[in-house]
C-alpha cells in the first residue's frame, strides 16, 4: 500500500502550460509576455520551495526534540526498571548447597 506522500494527485499531471503548448500563434504571440508568464512562475515556485524549506526545517526541530524526549523517557523507564522487582523485593543471589544422594 502506498503512502499519502508517494501517491500521485493533481500536481502531478503535465498541464498545458508546463509542455509549452499556447493556442495563439507563435507569430502572433509576444515573447515579453511569455517571459512575463515565466519569470511569475519562476518566482512563485521559488517562493513555495523556500515555504517548504521552512516546513522542513521546522519539522526536523520537532523531530529531534521528540527524539530527544523518548531518549529521555526510555532511560528513566530502565532505571525504574533495574530498581523495581517482584513486588519491590530486592534479589539477592540464592544461597546454594550440595545434597549428596
Amino acid at each position: 500500500m502506498k503512502g499519502m506522500v508517494q501517491m500521485l494527485n493533481s500536481r502531478d499531471i503535465k498541464s498545458i502550460h508546463s509542455i509549452g503548448v499556447r493556442s495563439i500563434p507563435k507569430v502572433q504571440r509576444s515573447s515579453y509576455l511569455e517571459l512575463y508568464m515565466l519569470i511569475r512562475e519562476k518566482d512563485r515556485l521559488e517562493k513555495e520551495i523556500s515555504a517548504l524549506d521552512k516546513r522542513r526545517d521546522s519539522a526536523n526541530r520537532q523531530l529531534s526534540s521528540i527524539n530527544g524526549r523518548i531518549e529521555k523517557l526510555q532511560q528513566e523507564a530502565d532505571k525504574e526498571q533495574k530498581g523495581k522487582t517482584y513486588r519491590d523485593i530486592s534479589t539477592k543471589p540464592l544461597k546454594t548447597m550440595s545434597i549428596a544422594y
